[in-house]
């Protein structure tokens, strides 16, 4: 790590670009999507911030490929270098319209604190590119900098930012503000796999029972660590805000006991939600602004990759994952859901949209990503919470055996995996 540190110092030396950035303003900047040109910034002078993650002088940050981000100087003027950025602009500091809403947050985490009461449960909602990321971490560093814990959930299917995408997971933040270059990734999560990119009409149960499930597990979480009750907690949400995407809204507002609703640039969505949710919530709304920056599906698309690619190889810390040869009778495959395919057995016992089927292995599969449960019986597998997730590299019909790629390890710590519908290519793993 020293030797990358010295030899990226040295390049900005040569190469790097730098900036001056006024006391009030941000530099935002752009990456390309390619592992091998992510920006490297260095603290040159003063003290910085990204998405309220604070930056000191000295500080050397490699960012995820395909960032697109800005570093801003709210408490006085700094000045960075930068190195393969593609594109640069200088904005006002765009945090500045939070930080009324961010301060009412922590007051009320202190208030909770006091009383030991419960503190605010904040569900950001809205449109794509609309800030709802970039809020969520202004939320969680805000609240650390005051000395709270929280809870961060991430309801978004298919733009994940705690682990693969599929995924409806929990991380609690307590003590440390979220890192620049790994984001959440190396913190502990609480997920449970959903296996698909979007909801439906016919998943929308599904979709609900994991959110019910991850309330739970908030709540029993809450009552034994009593810093986190007080804290409370952000969920993050879909762009889809209409249809299914705003029954889905609906549930996760009602299976997570939500109390604050921040409604990003959708005045009709505030409306409705107003017109058929808990009168005692609160809601704040806020517009888009230009200095947000838009992501065209192509770029979400690379980006899910990416965020596969980063669970089993790190996003900054680097991990070495391994190609395992498992037999077929080492493990179970099931889909949980009405749709599935290659079915020997199946389980009627429970809602449809819970069915558990056992799937024969199959050519099919290759290259499918899987999630390990951690339960212990065939009826707890749709209940569970998932240990971590595996890619089916190869099936090999006539051996028997699978080739999986995973993070560690020799065979899966759980022997039950469960398929989904999100394939990966081999130019994005290998």
């Amino acid at each position: 790590k020293l030797q990358f540190l010295y030899f990226i110092v040295k390049k900005m030396a040569d190469r790097g670009k730098e900036f001056d950035i006024d006391e009030g303003m941000e530099l935002k900047f752009e990456s390309s999507g390619a592992r091998e040109s992510r920006v490297v910034a260095k603290v040159i002078e003063g003290s910085c911030e990204f998405f309220g993650s604070v930056l000191e002088k000295g500080r050397v940050v490699k960012f995820p490929a395909g960032t697109k981000g800005a570093i801003s100087a709210p408490n006085g003027p700094c000045k960075v270098q930068l190195l393969n950025q593609e594109k640069t602009s200088m904005e006002f500091w765009s945090g500045k319209m939070y930080q009324e809403f961010l301060e009412k947050m922590n007051t009320m985490r202190n208030d909770a604190k006091k009383n030991s009461t419960a503190g605010p449960r904040i569900l950001i909602c809205g449109p794509t590119d609309t800030g709802k990321s970039t809020l969520c971490k202004l939320i969680i560093n805000s609240a650390v900098k005051a000395g709270h814990a929280v809870s961060f959930t991430d309801c978004d299917l298919g733009q994940n930012s705690i682990t693969a995408p599929g995924s409806i997971a929990s991380v609690f933040v307590e003590g440390e503000q979220i890192d620049v270059e790994d984001g959440v990734t190396l913190l502990p999560p609480l997920s449970f796999f959903f296996g698909d990119l979007t909801v439906t009409s016919s998943t929308l149960g599904k979709y609900h029972h994991y959110c019910c499930q991850t309330g739970s597990c908030l709540k029993a979480n809450n009552d034994n660590r009593k810093q986190f009750q007080a804290g409370g907690g952000v969920v993050n949400t879909m762009g889809w805000v209409r249809d299914n995407g705003y029954q889905a809204l609906k549930l996760i507002i009602e299976s997570m006991d939500i109390n604050v609703i921040v409604v990003m640039n959708d005045p009709k969505l505030q409306e409705m939600l107003q017109g058929e949710c808990s009168s005692k919530i609160d809601y704040y709304d806020f517009q888009r602004q230009n200095t947000v920056a838009t992501r065209g599906q192509s770029y979400r698309k690379a980006q899910r990759g990416e965020r596969i690619v980063d669970y089993f190889r790190g996003c900054h810390t680097v991990l070495h994952p391994v190609h395992a040869v498992v037999p077929f009778s080492d493990i179970q495959l099931f889909t949980i859901g009405l749709d599935s395919s290659h079915a020997s057995q199946s389980q009627t016992s429970i809602p449809d949209y819970l069915k558990l089927t056992l799937c024969a292995p199959d050519v099919s599969q290759t290259l499918c990503v899987c999630a390990v449960s951690h339960a212990n019986t065939r009826e707890e597998i749709p209940h569970a919470n998932v240990a971590g997730y595996v890619v089916i590299l190869s099936v090999d019909v006539e051996n028997s055996c699978f080739t999986l790629l995973m993070p560690s390890g020799s065979h899966p710590p759980k022997r039950n995996l469960i398929l989904s519908k999100i394939y990966v290519s081999y130019e994005e793993i290998m």
